[in-house]
């Protein structure tokens, strides 16, 4: 998992994927930064929890093409894929394909995204060695070589590789009016086609934590871990927003109306940090504190509802910047 990160540190983030994905398009935008990146490829709004015991796996337990593709499409990139499904590790053919599509971006000078080399997170790999039949990668767990044949057959025995292909330049309002979507949809529109496991996003995330606390039965080490993870998003976004308010342009269409709109969202947000760092502070990443413990489980019912109605408040406001923009 991921290290533990400063609260002023906004150069790395606990998004595994937001981080592997970046090194990628830095090869096409040097200038890119992880503040831009969260924010308009979307990582900024994640939140995806299990409503039985809040577990380790929420983070990460979603379609990854789909959301990264649209992440990407907003910042101008285009990208290929490569990904098993139902926990099976590739065939032949689909590792022959990963391998491939893998050293054709190493060889453009481009890192390829790849999960669950040495942990269960993203990653890149970076370099190969056709005579040892090995790569070169890093990812939260390590940074080393990764032999051929245990691509995609990690600890979760999984396939998943992507390279980013090729950019555009977009126009700044078509930017954020794809950024502004793609956090709303999270919001309110449930990504998960099964009725289990029983997990939630967006808004109604904070709901499906709510209810593995009110029943006492929250893993230690997945509650910690998802607490950094949105606290993390959520100070990505916050800060997205206020940076936005200072840089939009006043003379575009509805400029100023956007610029206030930015600052209110801004503010919003900060207030959901407000109440995750409590959480933060109770459940630190790896220990897990002790949150099935009756008087801190209510506690931090109280703080989710606190979290959650300033989110909605939030929403709200992107829903009248999309307004604007459209």
């Amino acid at each position: 998992m991921s290290q533990q990160l400063s609260c002023e540190n906004y150069n790395s983030s606990w998004t595994s994927a937001a981080t592997a994905l970046l090194s990628a398009c830095r090869y096409y935008k040097p200038e890119l930064t992880m503040i831009e990146f969260m924010g308009y490829s979307g990582h900024a709004f994640r939140i995806n929890i299990n409503a039985d015991d809040v577990d380790v796996a929420g983070p990460t337990g979603y379609d990854w093409e789909s959301f990264f593709r649209k992440g990407l499409s907003n910042l101008g990139f285009t990208c290929r894929a490569i990904r098993t499904v139902n926990f099976t590790p590739p065939s032949p053919q689909e590792l022959t394909d990963a391998m491939s599509l893998i050293q054709n971006s190493i060889d453009k000078g481009i890192p390829a995204i790849c999960w669950d080399m040495f942990i269960p997170e993203f990653g890149n790999i970076y370099g190969y060695d056709d005579d040892k039949k090995e790569f070169m990668a890093k990812d939260p767990g390590g940074n080393g070589t990764l032999p051929y044949e245990k691509l995609g057959r990690g600890q979760i025995n999984e396939l998943f590789v992507m390279s980013v292909e090729d950019t555009n330049e977009m126009d700044k309002s078509k930017q954020l009016k794809g950024a502004l979507e793609l956090a709303i949809d999270h919001a309110y529109q449930r990504v998960h086609e099964d009725h289990l496991p029983p997990y939630e996003n967006g808004i109604k995330g904070y709901d499906a934590w709510i209810q593995a606390f009110q029943k006492q039965q929250v893993s230690d080490f997945g509650n910690a871990y998802n607490v950094a993870v949105v606290h993390d998003a959520r100070r990505f976004a916050a800060k997205f927003f206020s940076k936005l308010a200072q840089e939009w342009d006043e003379e575009m269409e509805n400029g100023e109306t956007i610029k206030n709109l930015a600052f209110e969202a801004s503010k919003f947000y900060d207030k959901v940090v407000t109440q995750l760092e409590l959480l933060v502070n109770m459940y630190p990443f790896p220990d897990g504190g002790n949150p099935n413990h009756s008087k801190q489980a209510q506690q931090t019912i109280e703080i989710l509802g606190k979290a959650k109605q300033a989110e909605e408040h939030a929403v709200q406001t992107l829903e009248n910047m999309l307004y604007e923009l459209k």
